[in-house]
C-alpha cells in the first residue's frame, strides 16, 4: 500500500513539474515600438491600459481603473503590469477575486499591442 501511494505521489509530482513554467524568454512580437491606449469594460466601469512596446517587447503598462473596487479589481490593476511585462503579452490568466477586471486588462492591452504591431 505505502509502496502505491509513494508511486502515486511520484507519478503526480512529475505530472505537476511537466505543466510547470520552463521560465525562458518571452517571445517578441516583431520589431514593434511605440505606444498605445485602449479601453474595456471592466466590473465597475472603464478600464483603460496604456501600452508601450519597445523592438517587439512590452516596456510600460499603465492601467486605469477608477470604477474598479479597490479590494478585488484593484489587485489586478496593481499586478497586471508586471506579469504583461514579465510575459511579454496582454494574455494573462484571471486573478481571483477579479476576473471581470482582469479580461477588461487583457482585452483593452491587447487592443492597444494591436495598434502598434499594426504600424511596424
Amino acid at each position: 500500500m505505502k509502496t502505491a501511494i509513494s508511486a502515486g505521489l511520484v507519478c503526480l509530482v512529475l505530472v505537476c513539474a511537466s505543466c510547470a513554467s520552463t521560465g525562458g524568454a518571452a517571445a517578441s512580437m516583431g520589431s514593434a515600438s511605440g505606444s498605445a491606449t485602449a479601453t474595456a469594460n471592466g466590473f465597475g466601469g472603464e478600464v483603460t491600459v496604456s501600452v508601450t512596446m519597445a523592438d517587439g517587447y512590452i516596456t510600460a503598462v499603465t492601467i486605469t481603473a477608477p470604477g474598479e473596487t479597490p479590494s478585488m479589481g484593484g489587485i489586478a490593476v496593481a499586478r497586471a503590469p508586471d506579469i504583461m511585462i514579465k510575459n511579454n503579452t496582454a494574455d494573462i490568466d484571471a486573478l481571483s477575486g477579479a476576473t471581470v477586471t482582469t479580461r477588461a486588462i487583457s482585452t483593452a492591452a491587447q487592443a492597444a499591442i494591436d495598434q502598434i504591431t499594426a504600424g511596424q
